[in-house]
This record gives C-alpha cells, structure tokens and sequence, in this order.
C-alpha cells in the first residue's frame, strides 16, 4: 500500500466514522406523557410533572408538553410516583417499584405488587429509570463548539466535541466526537480528530466488562489513522452523587498508519481510569478525566498515553461553558516526529 492510498482509504474511513459517531449523539425529540409524578424541593416547591430520570445528581423532570427541567438531587427532600423506576444506589445494589412517601425525612418508600415497602435514603440512590422507557429517554450527551482568532498570524482554532451515553439496567453504551482544525497563514493548516465508541456490561459488586473501539488521526503527529479495538475488566471503586471512580485493565489491538511510514500493527496491554466529579448543590458544574496507557507488546519499551479532561459550567438553562484539555504522547514515534502533542480550548455547549 502506498502512503498517498493509505491516505485517502484512511480519510474516507474517518468521514465514514464522523458521521456514524454523529448520529449516535444527535438527541431525538421526546414525547409527551402524563404527569403522575410529583417532586418536593426543600424550598417547599412542589412540582407536578413526568419523571425522566436521575444520573448525575441530575433529576430531569418534564412539567408540560414544551417544558423540561433538571433538578439538583440534593434540593429535593420527596419523590412520588405511582410507575414502577429501576432505583440504583451508591453500592451497586438495584431496587424495583413505585415511590411513595417514607416516615423520614430525607426517604423514599419504594414498594412493588403489593408487597412490603422498602425504605431508602434519598442520599443514597444515585440513578433513578421508569421502567419502560424507551431507547431516546435513557441517552443522555451533550455538544460543544470552541473558537479562537490570532490576528499576529492570522491564525484560527475551531473545535468540537459530543458524546453521547445509553444506560439501561445492565448495559452502558457511550460515543463520543473529538475533532480540533487549526490554520495559519504562515503554516499547513491542521486537524486532529478522535471517535470513540464503548460498550459495558455491568455485572455485580460493581465489576463491570468493557469493549473499546477507536479511531484516531492527527497530523501534528503525522498520523493519519489509528484503529484500535478491544476488551477490558473493570470495577468502579466510587459512585456517589458527588463523583465516579473507576479502573479498568485488558487487552487492544492496534493499527497504525504514518505519513510516509508502513502500516504497524501491534497488540497492546491497555490501563484506564476515568475520575468524574459533580454536585448535587446550585453550581452546577462537572470535571470528567480519562486517562489510558497502552503498552506495547511487540516493541520493547514504548509506551502511549491518552489524557482527556473536561470542564463544564451550566449557565443558562441546557447550555454550559467548558475547558478542554488533550494530550497525546507516544515514546517511541517514528523517526522525526513529535512525542507528544497538547490542546486547550474553552467552548460552548448544548446539552440533552
């Protein structure tokens, strides 16, 4: 294969994947149900409205037909509701059934069949899902667009970044889109772009098996496309309605394709973490952190790793401002090129 081919097969490849990532994240319109449900602030607000969800120390709730809301957990002090939720605490445990009003304050009375009621602390419970819910109503995500201008070289930064997560009782599916283009008068203008599709089945005690997939390009680096998929074992050590912590170690296989270079292909042990915190209170804001050192087993000593962080800031109903960070280093790249390249930008988005 010759490097112009390997090019353009690795371009059309990447459009391809652009836009299967980009459908993946773009949010369907949600329809219409009746409000049975009702939510009691601390302020002694009362709201009367459907129930979506719960993720995140976030409880989106739809009041009317034009008119969906997101309530921080820790303002709200009682939860009602006659349809049945998937309840999810901070232990891994899963309940099933209605909610209904505790002797206690600060609990929820979740009850199922007629049977007995088991009492739950609000401060507990950490996913609240109706039972039912189709697949639009468990996607959550959001999108942003970051722009910078530098008259001294008349230089221009654009970035974007979605993602998108489907949660259900066993399984969490996410997609994600990173793509950043710079162009300067005095310099080839340049992109670096990155898709990632997940898959996890989430077993007990908070383990949970994951399948990796990747695609990568960036002409910083000279790379022009990187394929990479796999599996790993995880366990999420922490889950509250503050943050998540969680490890995961397993197996990738690479594919690699250089300006100019032949194509290297090559397995690769992978060590992950992702760190996210939130809050429950008025701020709302959250910092998300991926962190993925691949190494290789078929090249004695080199050693990549991935580094994304992210800042997000709700100012205005469903819209946030957020800091990005990116961090791409490889130990042992190809004759004359960079080790390592590094991106920030601020930007501003929607989310769903």
């Amino acid at each position: 294969m010759s490097g112009s081919s390997g090019t353009s097969g690795g371009r059309a490849l990447w459009r391809c994947a652009m836009l299967a990532a980009l459908w993946l994240t773009w949010p369907a319109p949600a329809g219409a149900a009746p409000k049975t449900d009702t939510v009691f602030l601390r302020n002694g607000d009362r709201l009367t409205c459907e129930i979506k969800r719960l993720e995140q120390a976030r409880l989106s709730v739809s009041t009317d037909p034009l008119d969906s809301v997101s309530v921080h957990w820790g303002e709200v002090v009682a939860v009602n509701s006659p349809r049945v939720f998937e309840v999810t605490l901070a232990s891994g445990a899963r309940y099933y059934g209605g909610l209904g009003s505790a002797a206690g304050a600060g609990e929820v009375a979740l009850s199922l069949g007629g049977g007995p009621a088991t009492t739950l602390k609000l401060e507990d419970i950490i996913s609240l899902v109706p039972i039912g819910s189709n697949f639009w109503k468990r996607v959550d995500g959001s999108m942003d667009v970051g722009f910078s201008f530098a008259q001294a070289n008349l230089e221009t930064h654009w970035t974007f970044n979605a993602g998108a997560t489907y949660r259900s009782s066993t399984y969490r599916l996410s997609s994600s889109v990173a793509s950043q283009l710079t162009a300067r008068e005095d310099a080839d203008q340049t992109s670096r772009n990155t898709v990632s599709l997940t898959g996890s089945r989430l077993l007990p005690n908070l383990w949970l098996v994951t399948l990796l997939s990747q695609l990568q390009q960036n002409e910083e680096l000279q790379l022009d496309l990187r394929t990479l998929g796999g599996g790993a074992l995880g366990k999420i050590l922490s889950q509250t309605n503050h943050r998540t912590i969680a490890l995961y170690s397993g197996l990738v296989y690479t594919r690699e394709q250089f300006s100019e270079e032949p194509v290297g292909n090559a397995a690769e042990i992978a060590v992950g973490s992702q760190i996210d915190f939130f809050t429950p209170h008025n701020d709302n804001f959250s910092l998300t952190n991926s962190v993925i050192s691949y190494y290789s087993l078929s090249s004695a000593g080199r050693v990549r790793i991935e580094l994304q962080s992210a800042w997000h800031h709700e100012f205005l109903k469903d819209f946030y401002w957020s800091l990005n960070g990116v961090e791409s280093f490889d130990s042992d790249p190809p004759e004359t090129q960079k080790k390592n390249d590094f991106s920030l930008s601020v930007s501003i988005g929607w989310k769903f």
